[in-house]
């Protein structure tokens, strides 16, 4: 009899074993689904675009400034101001008295006019300019010689690069379809051109433009510190993943058949040269790049360690993602304050202390959330080894106030990547991506460096685009 009870007590604690693993299974399990299912642009790496109607609303890790919302006092206004010297002059004269209404045509003027200046778009419409090519004989040979024609003038008729900048700069800069394009030339100016004609435009433009998209990329492949992206678009239906290399001044984009990983970017081929700082998510094809300095995205850690705050059972009873969280807007004041007073680092005693609380925030987190084998890790553990593992690359923007916070620069680059997806659902071919895309890097780039858009483009036609050499 004892042994029969004995036999049953065993069988009933390893069930009840049994049941304690699958229920803290279960939870984990639960845990993780939670996780997906509250996932937005606040506790991931999800897209502000995708949250839809339940967007979190905005945080800045600066804090309050104190500063009433508007302009602030003695910073330059933007104000409409009258001109010394205006386009035209109206003068306007009153046709009868005020007072006892006789007529006033031919009476004296008294005093100065009142000015009202009107600022205003004058209308739209085809200028056609014929040039003429003459052809003069030699008086010493008598060979005839007939003028060139302009650059842009490759045919008895054709629109001009004006034109074509501005059809250019409408689909790529502001996403608009070509059949659009076509209706807004119409109804503006009259032009009457095609969708065909809108897309060899756009074409020309990315033929133009190649030598100084070159010289970009080389720019950026020298610049003491740079940062990547990558993101999905479509291509003829099928996904294809696009990368972005930028600075505060320049841009580039690539995409290619190869996919997302480190074929792709060496293909793109500036990080495989880059030797400075390469600021970057935590994507893994960016480690096999040896030759550079690399620094993580902290936006892209507090993302993160908010989420696992949020669903993470373990975590939100240990603290620790929030106090990840806090300690990091900390760090991030810190270097702003420290900057202010002429610093390229934080003070010795203010890293230590800032790399000690760090140190003892990830010990908790590895202890909070032991591992499970050889199995699949959770994701407050895998952020936790991260941080371990890769400690100097995410706190180098401490240690070197060159290195930004975040990865926000080449992520303001790509977002409006994803806009043109919206809009059109992708590109048709991969050739087409790529014409857009090296118009977009080289719109981004001469906008970052004070340059009005369109009338870079244009200049370019006309054979002086804008490229990093002429301002070095």
């Amino acid at each position: 009899m004892v042994g029969v009870l004995t036999a049953r007590l065993d069988a009933l604690e390893a069930e009840n074993t049994q049941l304690k693993t699958e229920i803290a299974e279960l939870r984990e399990e639960n845990a993780e689904l939670r996780r997906q299912l509250g996932r937005n642009s606040r506790n991931s790496s999800q897209p502000p675009s995708a949250d839809g109607l339940a967007k979190a609303p905005p945080r800045s890790m600066r804090g309050r400034s104190g500063r009433r919302v508007g302009k602030q006092p003695g910073a330059p206004g933007t104000a409409l101001m009258q001109v010394a010297n205006p386009t035209r002059r109206v003068p306007h004269l009153p046709a009868s008295c005020a007072g006892c209404g006789s007529d006033l045509a031919g009476a004296a003027l008294v005093g100065e006019p009142v000015i009202r200046q009107v600022f205003d778009v004058p209308e739209v419409k085809v200028e056609v300019t014929a040039h003429e090519l003459h052809t003069v004989a030699c008086d010493g040979c008598g060979t005839l010689t007939r003028a060139a024609a302009p650059v842009f003038a490759t045919a008895p008729a054709v629109y001009g690069p004006r034109v074509s900048a501005l059809a250019a700069y409408l689909s790529v800069q502001h996403h608009i379809p070509v059949g659009r394009i076509a209706e807004i030339l119409a109804d503006v100016a009259g032009i009457e051109v095609s969708s065909g004609w809108i897309s060899a435009a756009v074409g020309k433009m990315a033929a133009v433009l190649s030598p100084v998209t070159t010289a970009i990329g080389d720019a950026i492949a020298g610049a003491s510190v740079a940062h990547f992206d990558e993101s999905v678009t479509r291509v003829n239906g099928k996904n294809h993943w696009l990368h972005v290399a930028a600075t505060p001044t320049l841009t580039a984009y690539h995409i290619d058949e190869h996919g997302r990983g480190t074929e792709s970017i060496t293909a793109f081929g500036i990080l495989p040269r880059f030797t400075g700082v390469a600021m970057h998510d935590a994507y893994r094809s960016y480690q096999a790049f040896d030759r550079c300095t690399h620094a993580l995205c902290n936006a892209h850690i507090v993302r993160e360690a908010t989420g696992i705050g949020e669903y993470d059972a373990v975590a939100r009873a240990d603290g620790w993602a929030g106090a990840l969280v806090l300690l990091l807007g900390d760090g991030h004041r810190w270097v702003a304050a420290w900057r202010d007073k002429g610093h390229d680092r934080l003070p010795a005693f203010k890293f230590d202390d800032l790399s000690r609380r760090f140190d003892d925030l990830v010990e908790r987190a590895l202890a909070a959330h032991p591992p499970r084998g050889s199995g699949k890790q959770s994701p407050a553990r895998n952020l936790a080894l991260r941080l371990r593992d890769r400690k100097d690359e995410v706190l180098r923007f401490a240690a070197d106030f060159t290195v930004a916070f975040s990865n926000n620069v080449a992520e303001q680059d790509i977002r409006m990547i994803k806009t043109k997806t919206k809009v059109s659902g992708g590109f048709r071919t991969l050739k087409g991506a790529q014409a857009f895309l090296s118009i977009r890097g080289y719109i981004s780039t001469v906008r970052k460096n004070g340059l009005r858009a369109a009338q870079s483009l244009y200049d370019a036609l006309l054979g002086t685009p804008w490229t990093p050499a002429l301002t070095n």
